[in-house]
């Protein structure tokens, strides 16, 4: 690792102004690319550029404050079905259990899917195989079915991102958001990157690896923000070159580790590890 430099954030390298227009005339592309050479070849000519925003934990503070997150409800399993699954797992145990209720879930998955997923595919496996077995025990305790089916919810904080329109919602599992960006059709079409889910690292992936091999003939601009624990976006730096995070690349997506490193040889990277309170940023060449 070749250090370039060492960013210390401080209210000085936290800036406010940036431009506005890598932003604006943004949506989701519906395409879907299988692999990164692909990507590279449909995107060289397009104006390709990535945004990449850090994101900070909220101020523990805050969490309460209308400010800064949402109340929302969150349906939960009414009472009937969790006494019906408490039964079902009591007499199978988790392991055995589990096995089942895989079964369970493939044998109803045709029904769901010709019934255009109307609703859970828990609800078959609750109507057609828990409750013709399970039904009397319950009634033997609880005697009103219609309280035991009535909605339920639980109560959770849901923090604001407060970014443009369509970015303004976020897996909160990610510690930062990677957006690539590229034009067709006269507006920004963009992908998102990240590493909450499986689906999310190997987006990331696909287009770290594309990009990167576009960055060897056309350099790619990268910008990089800050969302801080206050729920405030600061601008940090702008690369005349393609630089992302370090983290989850090639995850989900793999290459041979000769391959990986083609595709990345021109690339910059960034790492931070203080993710409650970014401190300290590394950009360095890998």
């Amino acid at each position: 690792m070749k250090i370039i430099k060492k960013i210390t954030i401080t209210e000085k390298t936290l800036l406010k102004n940036y431009p506005q227009d890598i932003f604006s005339n943004l949506s989701y592309a519906n395409n879907s690319s299988t692999n990164h050479k692909e990507i590279a070849k449909k995107l060289i000519n397009k104006n390709p550029y990535t945004i990449t925003i850090i994101i900070e934990n909220l101020n523990i503070d805050f969490w309460r404050k209308k400010e800064y997150a949402q109340p929302i409800k969150i349906p939960i399993l009414p009472k009937y079905a969790e006494l019906l699954l408490k039964y079902f797992f009591e007499e199978y145990g988790e392991c055995e259990g589990n096995q089942i209720y895989g079964k369970y879930l493939e044998k109803y998955r045709g029904l769901w899917d010709k019934e255009n997923r109307t609703k859970e595919l828990d609800d078959y496996i609750i109507e057609f195989e828990l409750e013709p077995h399970y039904k009397e025990k319950v009634m033997k305790k609880y005697k009103n079915i219609h309280e035991l089916n009535k909605p339920r919810f639980r109560i959770e904080r849901e923090r604001y991102y407060d970014l443009p329109s369509p970015l303004n919602h976020i897996d909160w599992r990610n510690p930062y958001d990677n957006i690539f960006v590229w034009q067709e059709d006269n507006k920004k079409l963009i992908k998102r990157g990240g590493s909450g889910s499986s689906g999310q690292r190997e987006i990331n992936s696909l287009f770290t690896f594309g990009f990167g091999l576009i960055n060897q003939s056309i350099p790619i601009p990268s910008y990089l923000f800050l969302y801080s624990d206050k729920n405030e976006l600061f601008f940090i730096k702008k690369f005349s070159s393609l630089c992302l995070p370090y983290y989850d690349i090639g995850s989900n997506y793999f290459l041979s580790p000769n391959k990986e490193q083609k595709a990345l040889q021109e690339m910059d990277f960034i790492n931070w590890k203080d993710f409650s309170k970014v401190k300290k940023i590394v950009w360095f060449k890998n």
